[in-house]
């Protein structure tokens, strides 16, 4: 009786064992591409949140200075320097300040008897532009910076407003582009600063 049960006793085949270690790798081989694009995806919109947030608080943040330029007065000028890619000012706490690209760094210097300290806003920066604007909402720069326009518009390339003209500014557009992770993004502000008359 003993020996019957043995023989009825079934079992797999090498070659049934080895088709299912196929079949096997064959699906996990199909789903690590599914795997792979999630990750792929994921990592994608992390960089993409990261280069947002960090942009939009640095943008954020000159905004709200620029707009706390000190007052303009028929004898005193707050703007110090308006050129395409930097932009110097004195604010209502007469602090000397200046926002500039240096490298892939977004810099606010602020400058104290003389000596500039620098302090990086943000990283991964491949470009920042000024434009300026008078009251009617023309350029005020030379050449002229339309709307839309890159570090590669106008004759010179440059939207520089010369020192005579400083006090025709009174809105300021500032364009940011971040490269990180090799995604790019591009953030824009207006800005209206509150003493310009």
């Amino acid at each position: 009786m003993k020996m019957k049960y043995l023989r009825c006793k079934k079992s797999f085949t090498l070659i049934e064992l080895v088709m299912v270690i196929v079949i096997v790798g064959i699906l996990a081989g199909a789903s690590s591409m599914y795997i792979k694009e999630t990750i792929d995806l994921w990592r994608f919109l992390s960089f993409r949140n990261e280069i947002t947030a960090q942009g939009r608080m640095a943008l954020e943040r000159m905004s709200r200075e620029i707009r706390e330029i000190k007052l303009r007065t028929q004898s005193y000028e707050p703007i110090q320097s308006a050129q395409a890619n930097s932009f110097r000012f004195i604010d209502v706490s007469n602090n000397d300040i200046t926002f500039s690209l240096s490298g892939n760094n977004l810099l606010r210097t602020v400058t104290v008897g003389g000596t500039p300290y620098p302090n990086t806003l943000a990283s991964n920066v491949t470009s920042l532009q000024f434009c300026y604007y008078k009251i009617d909402n023309t350029s005020a720069c030379t050449p002229a910076c339309t709307p839309y326009c890159s570090l590669g518009c106008g004759v010179s390339g440059l939207c520089n407003v010369s020192s005579g003209n400083l006090s025709n500014v009174y809105r300021i557009v500032v364009k940011v582009d971040f490269n990180y992770g090799g995604q790019t993004k591009h953030l824009e502000s207006q800005i209206y600063p509150r003493n310009l008359h």
